[in-house]
């Protein structure tokens, strides 16, 4: 297409020209960029859509509480469940790129999340004695599985194995003030991880050292 008045030759479909406002001759012709496809829903209206069906959700239950008598239990743990399904939401489209991160960042969510939950509830021991270091077993066994089958160098993400084998220690903190009342899980969950952190130090130092240049700039 072409200006009559302007002179000038204009890509794509365009109704008037951008010089006079003119009206085009012509043919249309295809753009001079490619066309984005942009989803039918942003990712920040997605995110919005369920904080309102949160808050919508804490309303109803606020109200169903109040009628029963215990409106401020019933807030609590409700309130507790949405902030962690929201931020679980977010991690999982702010990491939906990288497998690695993505599972990394939600079993640590859960973790926290059943801690949570059950101190709310008044019976958080069964999460210290069976949920976290199970979930402390798979996350390490998933994060090997996932750098393996994606073909990543061990250097990629040996990083994430010795942070869960680091942070594995916290579950001495219960059994240190009696809150675990069954440790056996939890000791054979640590004792896997320092073999694991035992195997990496000796056998895999200098893998280690590299990805710790790469993630710490040490």
């Amino acid at each position: 297409m072409n200006c009559p008045k302007c002179k000038v030759k204009i890509l794509g479909n365009k109704k008037c020209c951008p010089l006079c406002q003119g009206r085009l001759v012509g043919e249309v012709e295809e753009g001079a960029f490619p066309v984005i496809k942009t989803a039918p829903v942003s990712t920040v209206t997605l995110f919005r859509i369920a904080v309102f069906i949160g808050v919508l959700i804490e309303i109803i239950f606020g109200f169903i509480g109040y009628i029963n008598g215990s409106w401020l239990h019933s807030l609590g743990l409700v309130g507790t469940i949405i902030v962690f399904a929201l931020g679980d939401l977010a991690v999982a489209i702010y990491y939906r790129s990288n497998l690695l991160k993505l599972f990394t960042a939600e079993a640590y969510i859960i973790i926290l999340a059943v801690y949570m939950i059950n101190r709310h509830m008044g019976g958080y021991r069964w999460s210290f004695a069976f949920v976290i270091p199970s979930i402390f077993l798979a996350l390490l066994i998933t994060t090997v599985l996932i750098g393996h089958f994606e073909g990543l160098l061990l250097g990629e993400y040996l990083i994430y194995v010795i942070m869960d084998v680091l942070l594995s220690f916290l579950q001495l903190i219960p059994i240190h003030y009696g809150l675990n009342p069954w440790p056996y899980l939890t000791a054979g969950c640590i004792a896997f991880m320092l073999a694991v952190a035992a195997f990496v130090l000796i056998f895999r130092f200098r893998e280690f050292k590299n990805a710790a240049a790469k993630y710490w700039n040490m």
